[in-house]
């Protein structure tokens, strides 16, 4: 079984390959730094194809903050924040960056422990989005004003409250509006620069490659509703990065249509992730990135997560009309907003991504998810320092107790393993899935 703090184990051929792509799509980066062309520093919110239309060098910092996660050095740039005053409380993506900066800042080189070789590179610009939570809307005006003096443009994608209807025509076009002159901001700040034009054709071509890519991944994600699972969440989270940085480009639409093939390939032939899967779980929350092996520890009691909620592109909308193609983001934001709102948005009521990010929200897309997957029990990881993400796990739990499937809420931290205490939540998952156990009797 997994020891503390343990590295994931895959179980897909096509994730494995993830460890040969990721050193090549952080190397094209490092790379292109010497062409003296602008690099920006980006938050999930920002819609990738804009950027791939621009051909512009970009990096994220929430990648990195899980980067630094996974190898155990973002403690170190965690403390250098914490000891400038910002609160553990406070996203522990935020402070990773934040302690980074200090130390570049101070030394003029990339610290030591950075897991990329040369750290980040020097933003030209920093697009930001206010998506999800309110650090995110702070966090890059505070790398502007304290370490790196480069212009800033904040996305910020309003939605409609959980109680009004967004069917209601005023409604929608109100927030379609808003979308709108948010998209043209981006463009204009892009265009003035970079000192390019958009080219429409090109961002056309984009798009349908990242349309191509999300059907793959989007069906991908289906077949797991087939009983044994035939992928686990060490998968699904290796899996994230093309959908995330990368959609629009061709590698991540073969990425995608190979991952499709083989987990059909699995659902065909009955071949599941673990000897015998005894429980179908969700996960809910962030995962801890310097610690993905609890994943396989679980899987090794027979405890497989059939779903999880973040990350999760879920219903998405391909639009006919391609013509204009910043039109087309807006329209499959505002219909995948609706879908959700749908499902009532009681517990996530941000909902309008221009990005092709998900979440997970509504109870009636509880009790579809229980439905479907075959869903056991519900494991949460209440995230100390991820609020957004944390919010409404207790109305959640309540919820599928409703439906009679009971959950556990832990606490630690995406990024910060001094949260993790390895004992005590192992014991209280042993004692859940006893719980799980009597649960499943119960039902029969």
């Amino acid at each position: 079984m997994s020891s503390e703090m343990s590295r994931a184990r895959r179980h897909l051929e096509t994730t494995r390959k993830m460890k040969d792509m990721l050193p090549r799509f952080f190397a094209r980066m490092f790379e292109r730094r010497f062409s003296n062309e602008p690099l920006a520093w980006c938050m999930v919110g920002v819609p990738p194809e804009l950027l791939k239309a621009f051909d512009l060098l970009w990096e994220w910092p929430e990648n990195f903050g899980t980067l630094c996660a996974s190898r155990l050095v973002a403690p170190r740039f965690i403390e250098v924040a914490e000891g400038d005053g910002y609160s553990q409380e406070l996203c522990s993506y935020v402070t990773n960056t934040m302690g980074y900066c200090k130390l570049f800042k101070e030394s003029g080189e990339a610290p030591p422990e950075s897991p990329l070789p040369g750290g980040m590179g020097n933003p030209a610009m920093l697009l930001g989005s206010g998506f999800v939570c309110e650090p995110r809307w702070k966090w890059f005006q505070s790398i502007a004003t304290r370490f790196i003096d480069v212009p800033v443009y904040s996305s910020d994608p309003l939605a409609p409250p959980w109680d009004i209807d967004p069917h209601n025509p005023r409604i929608e076009a109100h927030y379609k509006e808003l979308l709108r002159d948010d998209l043209h901001g981006q463009v204009a700040f892009l265009e003035k620069q970079t000192g390019k034009k958009l080219d429409p054709d090109l961002l056309r071509e984009i798009i349908i490659r990242s349309h191509t890519a999300l059907a793959y991944w989007r069906d991908t994600l289906a077949l797991r509703k087939a009983v044994p699972s035939p992928m686990g969440s060490t998968d699904y989270f290796s899996a994230i990065i093309p959908q995330m940085y990368m959609v629009g480009e061709e590698e991540a639409v073969e990425f995608y249509r190979e991952m499709y093939h083989e987990v059909k390939a699995r659902v065909d032939n009955k071949i599941g992730i673990t000897g015998e899967e005894k429980y179908r779980l969700i996960w809910f929350g962030l995962p801890p990135w310097f610690n993905l092996g609890i994943f396989n520890y679980l899987e090794d009691l027979g405890a497989v997560f059939a779903l999880e909620s973040t990350y999760n592109v879920g219903d998405w909308f391909e639009v006919d009309d391609l013509n204009d193609p910043l039109e087309v983001i807006v329209q499959r934001t505002w219909q995948r907003c609706v879908k959700m709102h749908d499902y009532g948005a009681e517990t996530m009521p941000e909902l309008c991504n221009p990005a092709v990010f998900g979440g997970f929200s509504g109870s009636r897309l509880l009790e579809e998810a229980v439905r479907d997957y075959s869903l056991d029990g519900a494991v949460m990881h209440l995230t100390r320092s991820c609020r957004a993400v944390s919010f409404g796990e207790v109305h959640t739990k309540n919820r599928l107790a409703e439906m009679g499937i009971p959950s556990l809420i832990f606490e630690s931290d995406m990024a910060d393993p001094r949260l993790w205490s390895d004992s005590q939540i192992k014991t209280r998952l042993h004692a859940f899935l006893e719980t799980v156990d009597k649960s499943k009797k119960e039902r029969r």
